[in-house]
């Protein structure tokens, strides 16, 4: 088995790639090499996943030259997830992407977004210029380019309170996918990237708008569900959403962000994984009863 590189492994979306490939029956945990900042990320990455030994883990540094080819020494598949909203997040896909060719890496698959052209977005435009350099790069690669997540919602927090907090308009039709299907295409190009060699897959599972989540929420557990627009300024200033807002820049990618998704969505087409997975996508009906055990 190739030896397989996850950069930002201790992040939610690495993690459920993480998962997904030890739940494969074809990857151990000595495949791994899994690219963390400190041990405390080690250590909670042991704590996830027992099986994982010592020499799974590089602790490293994209912007410090010298961390990147020893944790690159004999990986033949990077997978590669950015940081979002870090202000040097194209420059660290550049260096890992220089890195890797650097070390003979076989196949570098790129976690990119959905619609990387959409340039106004700060978060889009960083994985815009690391899309080009990797095309460029002369590298076998693949870029996956997922929507929005249907774990930015909070299933949980909106059944106990009735209210589902919306981050932009309520009514505005915007893409979702489920992140145990990025997980699935993760792993589908990673254990077999031949055929999706120079791709880029633009993925979608549903869309919907808030109220229609809302909706599912309600039809799926019979309680009534309502939503509540939250102010884009206390979603800047409380950090109201899935990750911490550390910098202005990050401040102003969101910012921007949710302007562009309550003015306009993003939508898109939900065939790519269709036919990727060979299966319909997970759709929010889907997700809730999953993740609810409901039966």
């Amino acid at each position: 088995m190739p030896t397989i590189f996850i950069s930002g492994a201790a992040g939610r979306t690495s993690g459920f790639v993480i998962r997904a490939l030890l739940q494969s029956g074809s990857v151990s945990p000595s495949d791994l090499r899994l690219l963390v900042r400190s041990q405390e990320s080690v250590k909670k990455l042991k704590d996830r996943h027992p099986q994982l030994p010592d020499s799974s883990f590089a602790i490293g540094d994209y912007l410090e030259a010298s961390t990147l080819p020893p944790a690159l020494k004999g990986v033949d598949i990077v997978f590669h997830n950015g940081p979002a909203f870090h202000a040097l997040e194209t420059a660290m896909g550049i260096a890992l992407i220089d890195a890797a060719k650097k070390a003979g890496v076989k196949h570098f698959v790129y976690c990119s977004v959905l619609f990387p052209i959409l340039t106004k977005l700060l978060n889009h435009k960083a994985k815009f210029f690391v899309e080009e350099h990797l095309i460029e790069s002369g590298l076998n690669y693949t870029i996956l380019e997922p929507t929005s997540f249907m774990q930015n919602v909070n299933l949980q927090n909106a059944i106990s309170t009735g209210t589902l907090r919306a981050n932009y308009s309520p009514s505005t039709l915007q893409g979702y996918l489920d992140l145990e299907d990025l997980a699935a295409v993760a792993r589908l190009v990673i254990l077999e990237p031949a055929p999706h060699n120079h791709a880029r897959y633009e993925l979608v599972g549903q869309n919907c708008a808030y109220d229609d989540v809302a909706k599912e929420i309600s039809a799926q557990t019979g309680k009534q569900i309502k939503v509540e627009l939250v102010p884009r300024d206390q979603i800047l200033g409380k950090s109201d959403v899935h990750m911490r807002l550390a910098e202005d820049y990050a401040k102003e990618g969101m910012d921007r962000m949710l302007y562009y998704y309550d003015k306009r969505g993003i939508p898109g087409n939900i065939n790519t994984v269709r036919w990727l997975l060979g299966r319909e996508p997970t759709s929010w009906a889907g997700r809730i009863r999953r993740d609810l055990q409901l039966t």
